[in-house]
């Protein structure tokens, strides 16, 4: 038994995702954790945790605790990363990372009780590190800031269709996409759900690029994941790709890839698959759209907005733990992006 939680406390570890899935349906909290489609919501699918269980390379595992009043659902994977990925020390460990295993801007869990669930991981072995919490709670001996923004875009009402965004936008910025429609006048876009193009290369080059990276996908999880892939293709070959998630209530901009090459500008190929993925959405009829996380700055000048998200980090061993509480500037994502004024008043 756990300290700090009751008799009526219960877990639940395991490395299968069927098996997890199977032991929440029989759970006290069932009716609470599943649609009534019979599986959770996206994107903890038992499809795509399937498909990342052997799509990411990184050892994961499902946890599912309750008691007579609290449930918490979350996936843990395992890597020796940089604690200090967003400043400028480095420092290498083992660290379980209780994330979404994906890089989505989605926490990694479901519960209805955020501080009892922390409260719980606070009891893993070893360091933990959770991250795109939506909101800060207090936490006695976790250390806690500011990760990654994600970028969100919830489009005007007054906007129907691509012509009338372009039109609403100010003339600085609807000037800098006119640049790149014309700079990309000779890609041609395919719209795929299926594996006929490898996009797998275009995605490799991106995460080559990153100054982020945790997981790195195989070519199994775009050829077989959920959802629809706009690919950019110039003289026939893919230079680009942008893969897309719709939901019942937003489009999630899941991952992207490029060619990036030396004599083109692959800002403009950037812009241009961005202003797809807005006439994408308009075409969906979906207002909402998630742009996710980087590369903040050119996604705000789209209209987009920041959602803060925040990261709680605690170590077993209570020196490496008073290290990270003292010293959590250093684990924080610091930005100050300028307001941009982007649409006519």
């Amino acid at each position: 038994m756990k300290k700090k939680f009751d008799e009526s406390f219960k877990e639940y570890i395991c490395e299968n995702p069927t098996e997890i899935f199977e032991h929440m349906k029989n759970a006290r909290f069932s009716e609470d954790l599943f649609e009534k489609s019979g599986d959770l919501t996206f994107p903890f699918t038992l499809s795509m945790l399937t498909l990342l269980k052997s799509a990411n390379p990184l050892e994961q595992k499902y946890y599912y605790i309750e008691d007579d009043s609290n449930y918490a659902f979350f996936t843990v994977y395992e890597n020796r990363m940089n604690l200090f990925t967003y400043g400028k020390a480095e420092w290498f460990m083992n660290i379980h990372t209780i994330a979404f295993p994906c890089s989505l801007s989605n926490n990694g869990f479901i519960t209805n009780n955020v501080k009892w669930m922390l409260t719980y991981i606070k009891t893993i072995k070893g360091c933990k590190l959770v991250l795109n919490l939506d909101e800060k709670t207090d936490i006695k001996g976790m250390s806690f800031g500011e990760t990654l923004p994600t970028c969100v875009f919830a489009i005007p009402e007054n906007i129907k269709d691509i012509k009338t965004y372009m039109d609403s936008l100010r003339s600085p910025y609807r000037r800098r996409i006119n640049i790149a429609v014309k700079n990309c006048s000779d890609i041609e876009i395919k719209r795929i759900k299926d594996d006929s193009i490898d996009i797998h290369p275009l995605y490799l080059q991106t995460y080559e690029k990153s100054e982020y990276k945790l997981e790195c996908l195989n070519k199994e999880f775009f050829d077989k994941t959920d959802g629809e892939k706009l690919v950019f293709l110039r003289d026939k070959k893919p230079v680009g790709f942008v893969l897309l998630k719709e939901t019942k209530k937003e489009l999630v901009f899941m991952l992207c890839g490029m060619n990036y090459t030396p004599d083109k500008d692959n800002a403009d190929l950037y812009f241009y698959m961005l202003l797809k993925i807005v006439e994408y959405a308009l075409e969906k009829g979906l207002r909402v759209i998630d742009f996710g996380q980087t590369s903040e700055k050119t996604k705000l000048k789209f209209g987009a907005v920041l959602k803060k998200k925040y990261f709680y980090a605690h170590h077993s061993n209570p020196f490496l733990n008073i290290f990270a509480m003292v010293g959590k500037h250093m684990l924080e994502y610091k930005y100050d992006f300028p307001e941009f004024h982007v649409f006519k008043e």
